[in-house]
């Protein structure tokens, strides 16, 4: 069975963290500083600073508290998101108000944000879903602080510039199956060091002179390591995404069953997730493509929804809802073989 998803390791990746190991010092180190600078120095050289946490739910959890979230703030997030993201904003004891996505690529809505900001909105929680660059430009002119998330779009680009160097602070993921992997953990960059500075005095939680609540968040030099082994193929990843995504954009380009993910020219997608919409059943699909030796998914099912969860209005959500009924990922990773690509695209020509 080809899995849908699957981390790429290597012997550089073994030997770093064995590195580490010998070395006796596995706690937050020499690793972590550097692995910082790295991320800094990937998403813009000489500016703002990166702190690496131990997931991409702590780094959205600091993110609000550099912002100063408190309880009863209001906190704008869309309902197509990992459910991470809304209990990082009941840590604050913020109220979530859901919004939902537009009808081409899975990313919130701008209208539907405009319409639900009111005085009590402290922040907006924007992530750039599958690898493909949310339009916040419009947004960042309310003068609302915005969180880019980008756990599953590192690398990605719109108007030549990186996600994560757009809105106020971003926070990153590098669990397992990331773009980039410590196995488990995240990071927050900035250009303001005001809110660096809240962020790190939050996470250096012990020997202090003063008392407030603070947050053992820090990575490990143990996963800085691997990362520090990751971030040097990020580029070889990203473009063997595209490469792939290449190859299966071709088939699809002449099938009447499936849509692709409409993305505009000012776009460079890293191709976190490879999904197809169509109006074809979807779990009937996902036996297809089993019984050809390949598992795939509904990337976010209707009932993961958000304000589902929530238990709000479906009827307010609808591009949400359409597109947890019509989609489906198929593998698309960095450690795919030629092999299990052509299997991949005989099964992508015959099931749709």
């Amino acid at each position: 069975m080809i899995p849908h998803n699957k981390p790429y390791l290597d012997n550089a990746d073994f030997a770093a963290v064995a590195d580490v190991l010998r070395s006796g010092w596995i706690a937050p180190g020499d690793n972590v500083c550097e692995f910082e600078k790295q991320i800094s120095d990937y998403l813009s050289s000489g500016g703002g600073r990166a702190i690496a946490v131990e997931s991409g739910t702590a780094a959205i959890h600091l993110a609000l508290l550099a912002l100063g979230i408190k309880k009863g703030d209001h906190v704008i997030l869309p309902t197509y998101v990992c459910s991470a993201v809304l209990n990082a904003v009941r840590y604050t004891g913020a109220v979530p108000v859901i919004a939902d996505i537009t009808s081409k690529d899975f990313n919130i809505s701008c209208q539907d944000v405009k319409h639900k900001i009111t005085d009590k909105t402290a922040a907006l929680i924007i992530p750039h879903m599958y690898g493909i660059a949310a339009d916040i430009q419009d947004l960042l002119d309310l003068g609302v602080p915005i969180i880019e998330d980008c756990a599953q779009s590192i690398g990605a680009e719109i108007n030549g510039k990186k996600t994560g160097t757009l809105g106020d602070i971003a926070i990153f993921s590098f669990y397992a199956t990331k773009l980039l992997t410590t196995a488990k953990g995240g990071a927050i960059y900035s250009q303001n060091s005001e809110y660096i500075d809240i962020i790190q005095d939050r996470v250096d939680f012990d020997c202090k002179h003063d008392y407030k609540t603070r947050f053992n968040y820090r990575m490990s030099d143990l996963q800085a390591a691997l990362g520090l082994s990751q971030i040097k193929k990020l580029d070889y990843f990203i473009a063997k995404r595209r490469t792939i995504a290449e190859r299966y954009t071709a088939i699809l380009r002449r099938k009447k069953n499936a849509e692709l993910v409409k993305v505009s020219d000012n776009k460079e997608i890293v191709f976190y997730r490879y999904v197809i919409i169509s109006e074809k059943n979807p779990n009937k699909i996902k036996k297809e493509f089993y019984n050809a030796g390949i598992s795939v998914i509904n990337p976010l099912e209707t009932w993961e929804l958000l304000h589902n969860y929530l238990h709000l209005d479906s009827h307010d959500y609808p591009h949400a809802e359409q597109m947890s009924r019509s989609t489906i990922s198929i593998p698309i990773y960095p450690s795919l073989t030629d092999i299990e690509i052509k299997i991949i695209e005989k099964s992508i020509d015959t099931i749709y």
